[in-house]
């Protein structure tokens, strides 16, 4: 990824500064997590919630053919606070593609 790109820079900056974050070492094929994060956006999209990066990171995720992933989160401590969902090389360490979305007002 673009070390230059706004979501993966907002995203480094909720794991530097943010509430917490995580990274989960089970492997999941990237064309499932396509399917699940088109659904996923176009929830958001009903709901009027802002987002961040889907459409480059389903780009990515398409671009891995069967290959696996994992999966780790951070969330922000902005105001919003944003949820950015990280996906990571099969061995977590590189990150291939990253998206955010605001959560709700609690």
């Amino acid at each position: 990824m673009d070390p230059k790109d706004e979501v993966l820079a907002a995203c480094r900056r909720a794991v530097l500064y943010g509430r917490r974050w995580r990274v989960y070492s089970t492997p999941v094929p990237a064309p499932d997590l396509v399917w699940i994060y088109t659904i996923r956006e176009a929830q958001l999209r009903e709901a009027e919630t802002a987002t961040l990066g889907f459409t480059s990171a389903l780009e990515a995720l398409r671009s891995l053919g069967n290959k696996a992933v994992c999966l780790g989160y951070a969330v922000g401590a902005d105001n919003p606070p944003y949820h950015f969902q990280l996906f990571l090389n099969h061995d977590s360490t590189a990150v291939v593609a990253c998206l955010g979305f605001a959560l709700p007002d609690r």
